[in-house]
């Protein structure tokens, strides 16, 4: 028994010096004794299995806000609030459709887009459209005003939901700004 031990063991010492056997490290290693110091086998790594790779399914992202006015004949995207010069643009401060409370967006009546050119002709009654969060909210003009351009108040909160159209006027001047406001239908 002596003499196998003694055997193995020198065939690993020399095995290993010729680099026959690869270490991938772990605790497959075995140690072998005998006569003279013990030499480390070293065992391939069982195969590791993989985590399964499942495809991710896109994720959906919900179709950019709308407004549509059809006595205006206007169809625009409701941008961000620094992005007036590219249309109709949400306050930053005040709310969004369905929140129940106060929803104001502005546009250019003279310049950039000018979507709002004909925000006068709207009348009581009239229907707007805001398209945003996958659902499609229906306002109706009940009134239009007009205030100073100072008045930074008019988009406050009033306890209930309402659509604010802000443009300023008269066309070409920012001294005042025309108002249309709508409820919820």
């Amino acid at each position: 028994m002596r003499r196998t031990a003694l055997a193995l063991t020198s065939a690993l010492i020399v095995g290993a010096g010729a680099g026959f056997f690869v270490h991938a490290g772990g605790a497959e290693d075995v140690v072998a004794t005998g006569a003279s110091a013990p030499a480390v086998v070293r065992q391939t790594p069982k195969p590791r299995a993989l985590p399964s790779v499942r495809p991710v399914a896109p994720t959906k992202r919900a179709p950019a806000p709308t407004l549509w006015i059809p006595r205006l004949d206007l169809k625009s995207r409701i941008f961000a609030s620094p992005r007036l010069d590219q249309g109709p643009a949400w306050w930053p401060t005040t709310g969004r459709p369905g929140g129940g409370d106060t929803v104001a967006v502005a546009g250019h009546r003279t310049t950039h887009t000018r979507p709002f050119y004909y925000l006068e002709r709207l009348r009581p009654g009239d229907r707007i459209y805001v398209a945003h969060g996958g659902r499609t909210h229906v306002y109706r003009v009940t009134r239009s005003h007009v205030v100073s351009a100072r008045n930074l108040h008019i988009g406050d909160a009033v306890g209930y939901e309402r659509l604010l159209l802000t443009a300023c006027t008269p066309r070409g001047s920012a001294q005042f700004r025309l108002v249309v406001e709508a409820r919820p239908e």
